[in-house]
């Protein structure tokens, strides 16, 4: 058992070690056909975006669309070419992020967070499940549900922050039931297909859920950040393809970023007391939900 525990170790920390050269890679090769010194003066700045979002996005699991699709919106872009390139970028930094939470997780004691693995296997099934439904039947998504979801978002939001007056007693060891289990997956599922037409949303509402639960604020991150990462993988067949509306100027530069905010966040995360934690939880999805409204 020990040894198998090592072995796992060991390649999810080679795994983390070699992601970022091979995107460094994947950075010069893309950016041969301009030039690297004119790709990086039009779209160097994207690169500080990715930090950002992918901070925020592994900080919190809800995703960083809620920065990339602000900022693609300003700038003109279609809201398909906003969507995927979002999808792209966060292929980089949520991947990054569930890699460090995955090894941190490995760090901990063995009875420590004892239903993370269970948890993650099965929101993982039923999120890329409502996001393929989604994306193969091609649901369009409709005006009504983007205003109820950023208004749900503001009003859970809102509800984590008064929930703060409240003293929350929280341990490593406490366990969700069945039933919550259930609920997991009803949540997942409809997070998943709001992913497709947002590129937000699964990971914002499992955490959601398992915080209201007094489920260990930073293994609901790290649930969340997991799932969202294995979510916006399952549509890597659109948005990575000769025929997509991804603008891959844009993701060479925002993907390395992105994977550098996606290291950089557990720290942040490990830093802040649980009190703190859904503080700023709860106020990024209130700017979540807010950015839905606004760009609805």
């Amino acid at each position: 058992m020990l040894k198998f525990q090592f072995l796992r170790r060991h390649i999810m920390s080679k795994a983390l070690l070699l992601f970022c050269p091979l995107a460094v890679f994947y950075v010069v090769w893309t950016t041969q056909q301009q030039g690297v010194l004119d790709a990086t003066q039009d779209y160097g700045m994207f690169f500080f975006v990715g930090v950002i979002g992918a901070i925020f996005a592994n900080s919190t699991g809800a995703g960083g669309g809620v920065i990339f699709i602000p900022v693609f919106s300003g700038l003109g872009l279609e809201p398909l070419q906003s969507i995927s390139t979002s999808f792209a970028i966060q292929c980089f930094g949520m991947t990054a992020g569930a890699l460090t939470w995955w090894r941190y997780r490995e760090t901990q004691a063995n009875n420590s967070w004892p239903q993370f693995y269970k948890i993650v296997s099965v929101c993982t099934p039923f999120s890329i499940s409502g996001l393929w439904l989604c994306q193969w039947l091609g649901f369009p998504p409709p005006q009504s549900m983007l205003f109820t979801f950023g208004l749900f978002s503001i009003m859970l939001g809102t509800a984590l922050i008064f929930k703060l007056r409240y003293p929350d007693s929280y341990s490593d060891m406490t366990l969700i039931n069945r039933h919550d289990f259930i609920a997991l997956a009803g949540i997942s599922f409809i997070g998943g297909i709001i992913t497709a037409w947002l590129s937000v949303g699964v990971g914002e509402l499992i955490a959601t859920y398992l915080l209201f639960r007094k489920v260990n604020p930073v293994m609901s991150v790290a649930i969340a950040v997991i799932v969202s990462a294995f979510t916006v993988w399952g549509s890597a067949y659109i948005h990575f393809t000769e025929d997509t509306k991804t603008l891959f100027n844009i993701v060479i530069f925002a993907g390395p970023g992105a994977i550098l905010g996606g290291l950089f966040a557990r720290k942040l995360v490990l830093h802040l007391s649980a009190k703190k934690l859904k503080a700023f939880f709860g106020v990024w999805i209130i700017l979540s939900g807010l950015t839905v409204l606004i760009f609805e």
